[in-house]
């Protein structure tokens, strides 16, 4: 099974979401966290910490799983984390980034369950 992993990187009760380039025909256009497909070998914290540096450049140590799942053979994790650095985005992947209060997101298009880990993060009040 495929293994993929983003991060949740919170500040000021606003959530870090990415717009999804052309360079996937998979929700482009659409928002999401970073995060993407671990390489061979990789385990799922290995994999989120490279997939946030590549995507946006931050320094991201995951610290608390807020879903796993499966989907179309693929095993996610969606972790929450601390990060340090500044963001400098990837842009054969990334077309924009921005910060967003939970208000916000709910004008956007979310990628795959994106739109559920809004919800949850609002109802834990941390956006």
């Amino acid at each position: 099974m495929v293994l993929s992993a983003s991060g949740i990187i919170i500040q000021r009760k606003k959530i870090l979401l990415l717009q999804r380039s052309n360079y996937t025909q998979l929700y482009a256009g659409y928002w999401g966290c970073p995060g993407g497909r671990a390489e061979p070998g990789e385990t799922a914290e290995q994999n989120v910490i490279r997939e946030v540096k590549e995507e946006c450049n931050l320094d991201f140590l995951p610290t608390e799983i807020i879903k796993t799942g499966d989907w179309q053979g693929r095993k996610f994790y969606r972790f929450l984390g601390k990060w340090t650095g500044n963001i400098k985005i990837q842009e054969e992947e990334v077309v924009d980034y921005n910060w967003f209060t939970f208000n916000e997101t709910q004008k956007l298009q979310l990628a795959f369950d994106y739109k559920e880990i809004v919800d949850l993060l609002h109802y834990k009040s941390l956006i």
